[in-house]
This record gives C-alpha cells, structure tokens and sequence, in this order.
C-alpha cells in the first residue's frame, strides 16, 4: 500500500506538471489565434475568453490522455534510473501493473464524462456563440482605420476612431448597395443598440446621399439620429454538427456519420486504459539510458495510433468501414503492440539463449 501511495504520487505530480505545460502552450496558441482575429474586425474582443473556455473544453479531452500517457512514462522512468525498480524487483515485489491500470480506468472514468456529456455541449455552445459573433462581427468587430465589408459584401463600413469605454464610434463613413439604389452616410458619430433580438447602428450628427441606380440624381437628407438595421437577426438555429449532438441521440442511430462520432467518443476514455498498459513496458530502461530515453518513441506510437483513429472515423463516415469493424480495428493494433511490448525481453532471452547454444556449436565444426 504504502509503495502504491508513493508511485501514485509521483504519477500525479507529473501529471500536474505536464497538464499545465500543455494546457499553457495550448492556451496561448489558441489566444494569439483570437487575438488576430479580433485585430483584423472579425471577433469581438470581448467575446475573446468565452470562446477560448468552450474551445478548451471540447479539446480538454484530447490534451489530457497525453498528459497522463506521459506522466506514467516519465515516473517509472525515473524509478528504473534510480534503480528503484530493481531494489522492488529484488525484494519480490514488481511493478504494480494494476495499480496503474486501476488508476488508468479512474482517469478513463473522467474522460468519459468530457467526452459523452462536457464535449459536445461545450461544441453546441461554442456554434451558438460563433454563429451570434458572425452577426455581431458585422459591425461590432470593426478596427479603426479599415475599411470593413458586410451584409455578404453589399456594404462597407469606415471609422475613423473608436471610444471602447463609451461605446461610441467617430467619423463614420457607411455605403449600402441596396437591388434598386445606392446609399452613402456620413455621420460625426455612432453606437450600437439592441431592440428585441435586433442590432440597430445608430448614426448621429450626418448626411445620408441616396442615389437611385441608373440615374445621375442625388438626394441629400441631413439627419441628426439615424437608424440602421444591422441586417441578420440574433438568433440562432440548433446545430445539427454531429459533435454538437447529446450522446443519447446517437445511441441506435444507423447513420454512418452519427455512429462514427459515438465510437470516436468512446474511444477516448478507452485509448486512456491502453495508453496506461503501453507506458509499462515502454518505461523499462537501464540507468544508462535515463529517464527520457523511451519519451521519442511513447510519443510517436501515440501520434501514429490519434491518427489512425482520426483516418478511421473518416473511413465509418464515408461508409467505407462496416459498423461492426468501426474504430475498433485501431485498439486491436495497440493491444497487439501491448503484449508484443511485454513479451519482448522473454523474446529477447529466448534468442539469447539459442545464440549461445549455436555459437559452440560452430566452433565445434570449425574444429
């Protein structure tokens, strides 16, 4: 018990490590990703940690198995270059593969519930708020200085300054291309309002110069509050993404497409248990060799073994898989690799030995 304690530990303080190194790299990528955005008009930025947390939670799933699949690498590492492996291989007692699995099934018990209930609600309202931002960006997203199109390109959009504190815009230029006339607004002014589920430009202190098409004549109206109707509603239709989609829908659901992301949920907390299997006999090293030695090769199985299961849910989707074989085929490789894994120094040994029994055997012939 007390030696299950310690190894527990040491995997878990690891583990804590790792996750906040990736969670750090992962956070800062997506952020300079928004950032741009945001700096270019196309999202809000105030929108900016709301969809950074959404997207965090639908890919907290991905970055955690890694987490762990390393954490268990490293920590027995670093007890077989300590040699504490082999003062508990000497006392009878060898590595406790299942504690480690038992605490693999724990970890795979909380990916399970990111994976089949936090994802894809997390995925509904990251849409949701996308498809709001995309209304909002029409106007809310405009940076200073640049023109902007909206409405599909059928306007542009020009401020010269803008008081983030106030909400307010300066200097507006706005040009309309309506079917049957052609709109220009200069307003010294400008700020948003909501009316129900409606944005309205208010527009202050301008000119607006209406230009029927195909005719030279203008018509100047000087106004002092104008109202423009931002032209999409707020409003937003349930996402039919089958990332977005509850885990009880998919249940039964013959579709290919549904079927395969109900198996790429579950794969998840199973890739966890097979991960915990794999970093066992891959962390056996000698002093020599070090702590790292065996990292290059636990990462690169995983890549290869998150892209077959990538490839394959795109094969079910296709239909060019049957539902029986699904992703299913990609956890058999692993365990394959698993016992090969385990039963590779008896392989070892056994090569060893028949080395050593043919070699006297040839000198004997020579002589």
């Amino acid at each position: 018990m007390i030696i299950t304690r310690y190894l527990y530990r040491e995997i878990l303080y690891t583990l804590l490590a790792l996750t906040a190194l990736l969670l750090l790299i992962y956070i800062s990528h997506r952020f300079m990703i928004y950032l741009v955005q945001a700096s270019v008009g196309a999202l809000p930025a105030n929108f900016i940690l709301q969809l950074l947390g959404l997207k965090l939670l639908t890919d907290l799933m991905l970055i955690l198995p890694l987490s762990f699949f390393l954490a268990i690498l490293l920590a027995l590492g670093r007890l077989y270059k300590d040699n504490e492996i082999t003062a508990l291989a000497a006392c009878g007692i060898p590595v406790p593969f299942g504690r480690i699995l038992i605490l693999g099934v724990i970890f795979a018990t909380g990916i399970a519930l990111l994976s089949l209930y936090s994802a894809p609600w997390a995925h509904h309202q990251k849409e949701q708020l996308q498809t709001q931002l995309r209304n909002l960006a029409e106007v809310t997203g405009i940076a200073a200085g640049r023109f902007k199109e909206f409405s599909h390109g059928n306007g542009i959009f020009y401020v010269e300054t803008t008081d983030q504190d106030h909400h307010t815009l300066t200097n507006l230029f706005i040009q309309l291309n309506l079917p049957n006339k052609q709109v220009i607004i200069v307003a010294e002014q400008g700020y948003q309002k909501m009316q129900g589920n409606e944005l309205f430009m208010v527009l202050l202190n301008g000119h607006r110069y209406e230009n029927t098409l195909g005719q030279l004549n203008y018509t100047l109206t000087h106004f002092a509050e104008h109202h423009i109707k931002v032209p999409k509603q707020l409003d937003t239709t349930p996402s039919t993404k089958e990332n977005s989609l509850p885990t009880h829908l998919l249940w039964g659901n013959p579709q290919p497409a549904w079927q395969a992301e109900l198996q790429w949920r579950l794969s998840l907390p199973i890739t966890v248990i097979l991960l915990a299997a794999l970093a066992i006999p891959l962390s056996h090293t000698t002093p020599r060799q070090g702590q790292y030695a065996k990292v290059f090769i636990g990462v690169l199985i995983y890549l290869i073994y998150n892209n077959l299961l990538s490839i394959g849910k795109k094969w079910l989707e296709r239909g060019e898989v049957p539902l029986w074989l699904g992703l299913w085929w990609v956890h058999l490789c692993l365990i394959l690799i698993i016992l090969l894994l385990f039963h590779l120094p008896e392989f070892q040994k056994h090569l060893l030995t028949l080395k050593n029994k043919l070699i006297p055997h040839q000198r004997h012939e020579k002589n």
